[in-house]
């Protein structure tokens, strides 16, 4: 057995262990329930002969000890709460007999639950999920560069969140991705060269980059010009320079033989990026990770038509100043095709340099793409964005690059793994750690480095893992492994082992340094930063002012927009935005709008940290007089003046149907399918994620609901009868409404009075991105009215909005309930559900503030207890 797979047996064992001795579920103490209510009200349906919904209450014991007979007490309360049951067509009791009701049988509930939080605590003690230990490894090694989520396996889910001990499994497969990333990570950060490596500014020229295949890169790749590029001297064509390209007599620039006129050179397109138009910056390639400065030289300019007759074609011969400011997306690229999103940045008709600063891989090359232009697709396109003199355009002149960028050299991570040890090449020519005294420095560097990656560095743990890990380091260099990779296996095990993938609490109150781990891996999704460790040190971060005033700083923190990625991720499902494509034929206007797609994304986490940041009612999540959109998106939402690709808050004119998340793009775009909407997918998402009203999964054998792609029957008319049956109307009749009041929004949020099909109908004028005319047709008219389950009617979504936020608080308690999933890693217990309203109380007066909502669930009991 290899070194590797020993270490993951002994891992993988360990961990089990750990696992076996924190049991998920323990008995509770019991209490007594009342059942005179029951009797009167439920046995008639609930008993063993008809046992409605499967349910027979006549043989449900008093015994709230047993999780399963807990859960089925806990069902009743909900139904009796909500006044769904009894059902309507039932004799009601009356409300003194329903509270009384409710009241006495919360009493003993709430006990039962308490004791067992205190015994076992609310949370299972869980590993890190993927987005955590790809930040913690950031973090700790001090490399934001570090790219290794994609190497562990997808985390299991619970309650929608990957935060839950319950889904987050730990098996061989799991230790063995592990120790993969982490030795990847470790290696990252060692120094690749004895002196610090000397930052540099290279500038490459558009005109001379090179294909793989050894042609120009930003060169004509075919005779169409569509998919061409076109040489330019300054906002003229360069016929000359073309031609002389074309028949291999000169070479496409100048070069340095007239400096001048070389920074006047350039290479447009009228297109975007897409194969085979391919333009990238490929003579720059990242020799080692790192911060970089990027700095492109750009602008529009508007190419002129082939002919009277084929406006829509450019000639390479003909241009001119531009007209229109351009949105321009960088990548990171390792070819073919492995693309990382940058930045945005624009360009306008006088040449200009934009300037961002990234972080890049090894081997990483720059993309450069014009998003707003179309991508030709066969056959017989045609440029949607031509008019009948032209059609706009980029010109690149070239790319800067500054980098690698060292703020100090070794770097943090190097001299947390190897101190102050000396460097030298190997005859390889990578670089070796020296140690004169590998046994005592072995020692040494693992204690430093476990006292720093443990969150919870007890000194008797401390000591008793360096012995064990001590143990590896020996074994690899007795089997003659130089001292750097016997050092990087026992550090690979070390971010295996439970300690650090692990967040360890105990149940009961949590000591400052679980305290402060919980709070970082909330507001963060990281570990601590050395101000949460110090403060933890000292016992010190419980004092009620002190821990205010960290969540204000982590909350300011850039660090904040990864709490703000993670959990809109999963509460919204934002990770799934790029899931589906718009159908190539119905919406061919949103069809490889890759722009639109990372735009809408952006929107959304911009505008819950604009929540979070001005401390704004939880009701801007049903309806805002505000969005945070660019260009891109004002265009789709039919809002004028907003130019540029970076996303800013933008007023919303009076009765606006955008605001909130329910009219995003995003959401509305991982709410369908590509091709079609569902009122019955989009109103269960709605009830769950916004109301926090989930509906029950469909009866067993239940079938899916089609929908007529001909367009012949709408989904309104399909449902109708499928509500006739009536065990399929009592779920319907709450879903369906709030799915509908969202049938004027299309699979991408776009706003729509008729639906789209493949059929006869109202022809569609127009050009999709695609190049192709749209063949799609207007057909059947949308209803978006509907009635709530208690009677109340809205004829479209600003009307349902209104009715919804008639009850701010519940808004209110879905977020925080939402929240506490994710801060905590367990969904809202029922003995939670009276600190839930306290929270709730305390937030009334500022409106239910998100930021508000945030700082007192920190400063309860539910987060501040295991």
């Amino acid at each position: 057995m290899t070194t590797r797979f020993k270490l993951i047996a002994v891992l993988t064992a360990a961990l089990s262990g750990w696992w076996a001795l924190h049991p998920q579920t323990q008995n509770v103490n019991s209490a007594m329930a009342p059942r005179a209510f029951l009797a009167a009200n439920c046995f008639a349906c609930h008993n063993s002969t008809n046992k409605k919904a499967g349910l027979d209450l006549t043989a449900l014991k008093d015994d709230y000890t047993d999780a399963t007979t807990f859960a089925t007490w806990v069902k009743v309360y909900d139904r009796v709460y909500e006044n769904e049951m009894p059902p309507k067509q039932a004799p009601q009791p009356d409300a003194s007999a329903r509270v009384g009701f409710l009241k006495t049988l919360a009493q003993p509930m709430i006990a039962a639950d308490a004791a067992r939080i205190r015994r076992e605590g609310r949370a299972v003690w869980r590993r890190m999920n993927r987005y955590e230990y790809e930040n913690t490894l950031r973090d700790l090694l001090d490399a934001p560069w570090l790219q290794v989520k994609e190497l562990l396996p997808e985390d299991g889910e619970a309650n929608r969140f990957n935060k839950s001990g319950s889904a987050l499994g730990v098996s061989h497969v799991q230790i063995s991705r592990y120790l993969t990333a982490a030795e990847y990570a470790l290696r990252e950060v060692i120094a690749r060269s004895e002196q610090q490596p000397e930052t540099v500014t290279q500038r490459f020229y558009a005109r001379e980059q090179k294909a793989f295949t050894n042609k120009v890169e930003f060169s004509q790749f075919n005779t169409s010009p569509e998919r061409a590029t076109f040489p330019l001297l300054g906002n003229a064509a360069n016929i000359a320079a073309d031609k002389a390209v074309l028949k291999k007599e000169a070479p496409m620039t100048v070069g340095a033989t007239d400096p001048a006129k070389r920074e006047l050179e350039s290479m447009g397109v009228v297109a975007s990026s897409y194969e085979p138009l391919e333009i990238r910056f490929n003579q720059f390639k990242a020799k080692v990770p790192g911060r970089y400065k990027l700095r492109l030289n750009a602008h529009s300019f508007w190419a002129g038509p082939e002919s009277a007759e084929k406006w829509w074609r450019p000639s390479r011969d003909i241009a001119s100043a531009g007209r229109t400011r351009e949105p321009i997306t960088l990548y990171a690229e390792i070819p073919p095709r492995q693309m990382r999103y940058l930045a945005n940045l624009d360009v306008s008709p006088e040449p200009s340099i934009q300037e961002v600063e990234v972080y890049l891989l090894k081997d990483e090359t720059i993309r450069p793409d014009a998003v707003r232009l179309f991508r030709s697709r066969p056959p017989n396109w045609r440029n949607p964005l031509a008019e009948k003199d032209g059609q706009p355009g980029v010109a690149f002149r070239w790319l800067e690059v500054v980098g690698p960028i060292h703020n100090e050299w070794p770097g943090k991570g190097h001299r947390l793994l190897f101190g102050d040890l000396p460097m030298k090449k190997n005859a390889k020519g990578h670089i070796e750690i020296v140690s004169t005294n590998q046994r005592a420095d072995a020692e040494k560097l693992l204690r430093v480095f476990l006292q720093r990656a443990y969150r919870h560095p007890q000194p008797s743990v401390v000591e008793e893992d360096v012995q064990r890990f001590l143990k590896l380091a020996d074994a690899a260099l007795t089997n003659g492994g130089s001292f750097t990779d016997a050092m990087i296996t026992t550090y690979s095990a070390v971010l295996c082992s439970p300690a650090f993938t692990t967040l360890e609490e105990k149940p009961g109150r949590l000591d400052d340094h679980a305290l402060a781990a919980r709070l970082a891996y909330f507001l963060w999704n990281s570990e601590p930063d050395a101000a949460l460790r110090e403060l933890a040190q000292q016992g010190a971060l419980r004092k009620p002012a002190l821990l205010r005033a960290q969540i204000d700083r982590m909350l300011g923190d850039p660090r904040a927009q990864r709490f703000v990625a993670s959990f809109l991720d999963y509460w919204l499902d934002l990770r799934k935005v790029n899931i589906t494509s718009p159908d190539e034929l119905l919406y061919s206007d949103y069809y490889l709008d890759d722009h639109l797609v990372e735009s809408s994304a952006a929107e959304t986490r911009a505008f819950f940290a604009e929540l979070i940041r001005q401390d704004l009612p939880a009701r801007n999540a049903i309806a805002s007089d505000f969005v945070m959109i660019n260009e891109r998106l004002a265009a789709h939402y039919g809002l004028p003046g907003v130019q540029g690709s970076q996303i800013r808050r933008v007023a919303l004119p009076p009765d606006s149907v955008r605001g909130g998340l329910l009219t995003q793009a995003s959401v509305l775009k991982v709410t369908a399918n590509g091709t079609t909407t569902s009122p019955v997918v989009r109103g269960a998402w709605m009830m769950e994620r916004i109301l926090g009203k989930p509906v029950p999964p469909p009866p067993p054998g239940t079938t899916a609901i089609e929908p007529d792609v001909r367009g012949a029957t709408t989904m309104r008319q399909i449902l109708d009868k499928h509500r006739n049956d009536q065990s399929c109307n009592v779920c319907h009749k709450k879903i369906d409404p709030a799915g509908f009041a969202l049938e004027n929004f299309d699979v991408f949020g776009g706003w729509r009075d008729k639906y789209r099909a493949l059929a006869e109908g109202e022809k569609a004028p127009g050009i999709g991105k695609n190049g192709q005319r749209f063949a799609f047709r207007y057909i059947q008219p949308v209803d978006a009215s509907g009635s709530l389950p208690d009677g109340r009617g809205f004829k479209d979504v600003r009307e349902l909005k209104r009715l919804l936020l008639k009850d701010e608080r519940q808004i209110a308690r879905n977020l925080t309930h939402q929240l506490i999933v994710f801060a905590t890693g367990a969904s809202v217990q029922f003995s939670d559900h009276p600190k839930v309203e306290s929270i709730l109380d305390r937030a009334a007066s500022k409106g239910y503030g998100m930021k508000t909502l945030i700082q007192l669930l920190i400063e309860s009991e539910m987060f501040r207890n295991k």
